[in-house]
C-alpha cells in the first residue's frame, strides 16, 4: 500500500461546512480527554457525540458541549486547530491562554469571552496550555455555513427580535475576543456548580436557565461593544471564499463541480460565479492552479517522496497527466523543478 493510499484511509476531508465527522470536527478534544486522564488538568462537562464528559442524552438539544475545566499549571498539550458543530462561547475565568482564529494570534486574559463560529479554523492554548479555568458552552444553532439561517432550539426564551439580534451579532462579525463585564462573568461561573453537584437528570432545568442566562447577557454584552455589522459575512459568496481558502488542505478529493457547489449549498451556475469572482478562474481552473502549487513547493521541499506519488497526493490522476500540466504552467518537468532545487542545496 502506497503513501497516497494510506493517507485516503487515515484522514477525511477538512474542507467540509456540514459533516461532524469530518476531518474538521473529529477528535478535537483528544488532548484534553488524554490530559483529564493523566490527572493534569480537571474536566467537568455534559455533552453529546465525540465530546468527552457525561452524556446528555435526548436533553437539551442543540448543546453539543457545555462544561468547564481547571489546568492548575501550565500545560504540555493544546487543542490543535479545528472547528466545532455550533458556536463555541467560552469565558476565561482565570489565568490566560493562547488563541488563534483564522490563522491569526491573540492572547485571552481572565475576564474576556470568545464567539467562534462554527466554519472558523482555530486552536486554545496549542501547543501548549497555561494555567486556567474556561468555562464554555457550544450551542448548535443548525448552521454550517455563513450564508444559512440560524435556527435556536426551542427551550431558549428569546423573543424573535433577540433571537435576530443574535443571529446578526454572532455572523455579520468576525470579532472573536469579548469583555465580559460583571453580568456575564457571574452566568458563566453559575455552570460550574451545576455540572460539579448534579447529573444531567437532576440538573437539566437549572441548567437550561444558567443557559438562558447566558445567552440574554451575551446579546447585551456584545450589542453594548458595539461591533461593525457586516452583511457580507453571511452571504453565500462569503461561503463560497472560506470553502476556496480550506481547498488548499483537501487536494486529494476527487472534486467536481456539482460536489463543490454542493458542499457550498449553492447550484453550479450559483458557485462557479462565485467562484469566478473572487479568483478570476473557473473552480475547475482554480483547482487545477492549488494543485499545481502544492506540487511544486512539495517539488521544490527535501521530501524523499516520489514524484507520482506528489501527483496523486495533489488530486492528479496520473503522473502522466500530472507531468503534462506542470509543463504547461511552468515551462518545465517536475524532474528539472526537483533537480534544480536538490542541486541548490547542495
Amino acid at each position: 500500500m502506497n503513501e497516497h493510499t494510506m493517507r485516503q484511509l487515515q484522514h477525511q476531508r477538512p474542507s467540509v461546512f456540514r459533516q461532524p465527522d469530518s476531518m474538521m470536527y473529529a477528535d478535537n478534544c483528544r488532548e484534553l480527554q488524554a490530559a483529564a486522564a493523566r490527572g493534569e488538568v480537571e474536566l467537568h462537562a455534559w455533552t453529546r457525540g465525540s465530546y468527552p464528559g457525561t452524556s446528555l442524552g435526548d436533553r437539551l438539544p442543540g448543546i453539543r458541549t457545555v462544561g468547564f475545566w481547571d489546568a492548575r499549571h501550565r500545560q504540555d498539550w493544546g487543542l490543535g486547530r479545528h472547528c466545532n458543530e455550533g458556536f463555541k462561547i467560552a469565558y476565561l475565568a482565570r489565568g490566560s491562554l493562547n488563541l488563534v482564529v483564522d490563522d491569526r494570534a491573540y492572547e485571552l486574559a481572565q475576564g474576556q469571552f470568545i464567539v467562534i463560529r462554527p466554519w472558523q479554523l482555530h486552536s486554545i492554548g496549542d501547543p501548549a496550555v497555561d494555567a486556567s479555568r474556561l468555562l464554555w458552552v457550544i450551542l448548535d444553532g443548525g448552521l454550517r455555513r455563513p450564508s444559512e439561517p440560524c435556527n435556536w432550539p426551542d427551550w431558549l426564551v428569546f423573543s424573535r427580535e433577540e433571537a435576530d439580534t443574535l443571529s446578526r451579532l454572532l455572523t455579520q462579525n468576525n470579532q472573536p475576543v469579548w469583555d465580559a463585564g460583571a453580568d456575564l462573568a457571574r452566568a458563566f461561573e453559575a455552570l460550574a456548580p451545576i455540572l460539579l453537584g448534579r447529573t444531567p437528570q437532576e440538573g437539566e432545568t437549572r441548567l437550561k436557565v444558567a443557559l438562558n442566562t447566558i445567552m440574554l447577557s451575551l446579546i447585551e454584552r456584545m450589542a453594548a461593544q458595539a461591533p461593525k455589522l457586516d452583511p457580507d459575512l453571511s452571504t453565500s459568496q462569503h461561503t463560497v471564499a472560506i470553502f476556496l481558502r480550506r481547498l488548499a488542505f483537501a487536494l486529494e478529493e476527487d472534486w467536481t463541480l456539482d460536489a463543490m457547489a454542493e458542499e457550498c449549498g449553492l447550484s453550479r451556475t450559483r458557485f462557479s460565479e462565485h467562484c469566478q469572482r473572487l479568483t478570476n478562474m473557473t473552480p475547475k481552473q482554480y483547482l487545477q492552479h492549488l494543485r499545481l502549487e502544492e506540487a511544486a513547493r512539495q517539488l521544490n521541499g527535501s521530501g524523499l517522496r516520489s514524484i507520482t506519488d506528489i501527483a496523486l497526493s495533489c488530486g492528479f490522476s496520473s503522473s502522466q497527466y500530472f507531468s503534462n500540466a506542470y509543463r504547461k504552467r511552468y515551462g518545465c518537468a517536475p524532474i528539472a523543478t526537483r533537480r534544480r532545487a536538490a542541486d541548490g542545496r547542495s
